[in-house]
């Protein structure tokens, strides 16, 4: 088939390449002239991993190419898929400013085969029933066009295994002409397909997320009761787990959800909820949950390093889940800028093997960014390990010691051996678990009062 993508962020260039991969020919197209620039060169200006290759072999076979029109793009096209970001606004709601851009821009096409226009990006629900009004009414009549939502379920660092191995396929279309062309389009992918009407498709997704944004939620907060109760929060996530009604996936606690999904798409059903008169309460109070995680950490912290106000902490991650170089609502950056708010006196460094330039957008401009774990590390009193790069897995508890000025390390992600590095004189502190030192690093109420003298 003869495909086109608008967008070329993440989603947009992996279903592009994807596709392409698959034998289609493909056009993809995007606003933003410096981005297109660089993948005509081969270039993938993101870091996802086997996405640039991916995208270099197929553009090289003459199957995918790059444009900056989307009516040119899409003037050949039997499918288009519109990819294009939708942020969440101060209120909640789906910013759609972008969707409709992009289909205004599509073009006139011959008559024949109805045209089929494919929403990937995440939307409100009966967005493509208003997205297919909105094209009638301004294409000429020959110009028949159907709307379907076809969700995208890609991780950011996983996208390119979770195209050509999804867990499922949904496609959300107005009659079975359009389904039957989606199925076959899709079908080479390993993985059930769900058809189903548009309007369940686009809150299957809202909902996907927000029940993961719950699971991690309430994995946060069992973590804190074990802490005040003395028990072991990993032992309880693994009990948990071996339960085939629970499963053994989004159970792990730490510094809390992030990314461009989990908390734009909560906040979304949370509000078209309220409007639909169906409050989802428990949605809501898993945000407030997961927004409260870094002032539970900064007391965590305070509580390990009662003295002097002026200290110099070190941050190990920045993104908001490793294998990729997204900064947007990372927990690092709210944990940033509550320590600086709470002691003005503080020192932060950071490092993050792959945010660059995003960290330097997202963080405060007090945090002091470094090229390596060890010049992050060097004279901090403490560490935050907040981002699970495996990178920080090999630290020796050799190196916290010589490079530190204290060797206490709070494990934001549970992702170190705790029992090790403590045997060999590192304190380190995990989430859900008791400290090493009870007598120095104490539980219950006594943990979440003390505070930097």
């Amino acid at each position: 088939m003869k495909l086109a993508v608008v967008g070329a962020g993440i989603v947009g260039l992996t279903t592009a390449a994807g596709f392409a991969e698959l034998g289609h020919q493909v056009e993809c197209c995007d606003v933003d002239a410096g981005k297109i620039g660089q993948l005509a060169s081969g270039v993938v200006p993101y870091h996802e991993p086997k996405l640039e290759t991916l995208v270099r072999r197929n553009a090289e076979a003459g199957r995918l190419r790059f444009g900056l029109d989307p009516e040119q793009s899409t003037s050949q096209a039997e499918v288009i898929f519109l990819a294009v970001g939708t942020p969440s606004g101060d209120n909640g709601h789906l910013q759609l400013a972008s969707l409709w851009a992009a289909a205004d821009k599509l073009g006139a096409w011959q008559g024949g085969r109805p045209r089929i226009v494919v929403i990937k990006s995440t939307v409100p629900v009966g967005t493509a029933e208003r997205l297919e009004a909105r094209l009638r009414g301004r294409l000429p009549p020959e110009c028949d066009v159907r709307v379907a939502s076809v969700p995208e379920f890609l991780r950011e660092g996983t996208a390119v295994r979770d195209f050509f191995e999804p867990a499922r396929i949904v496609i959300g279309a107005p009659d079975p002409e359009t389904f039957e062309r989606l199925e076959l389009l899709h079908r080479r992918l390993p993985a059930p397909i769900v058809g189903t009407d548009r309007r369940s498709a686009e809150l299957a997704k809202l909902a996907a997320n927000a029940h993961l944004a719950v699971r991690l939620s309430f994995a946060n907060e069992m973590a804190a009761l074990a802490e005040q109760t003395g028990a072991d929060y990993p032992a309880i996530a693994h009990i948990l787990g071996l339960d085939e009604r629970i499963g053994p996936h989004y159970l792990g606690a730490g510094l809390g959800f992030g990314g461009s999904c989990l908390p734009k798409d909560a906040r979304a059903l949370v509000r078209l909820a309220d409007e639909a008169g169906a409050p989802q309460t428990l949605v809501a109070a898993a945000l407030r949950a997961n927004a409260m995680l870094p002032l539970r950490m900064a007391r965590k912290l305070e509580a390990a390093l009662s003295g002097p106000s002026r200290r110099k902490v070190a941050l190990l991650g920045l993104t908001f889940k490793p294998g990729t170089d997204d900064m947007r609502e990372a927990p690092s950056v709210r944990l940033a800028a509550v320590l600086l708010r709470r002691h003005p006196g503080i020192v932060l460094t950071a490092y993050d093997p792959s945010a660059g330039e995003n960290a330097k957008r997202a963080l405060p401009s007090a945090v002091r960014l470094c090229d390596s774990a060890e010049s992050a590390l060097r004279g901090a009193d403490a560490a935050i390990l907040v981002t699970e790069w495996p990178e920080f897995r090999s630290l020796r508890a050799e190196d916290f010691k010589s490079w530190m000025r204290r060797p206490i390390l709070l494990d934001g992600r549970n992702a170190l051996d705790a029992e090790a590095l403590n045997a060999q004189g590192v304190v380190c502190i995990g989430i859900g678990r008791l400290p090493a030192t009870p007598a120095d690093f104490p539980t219950g109420s006594a943990a979440n009062s003390l505070e930097w003298k």
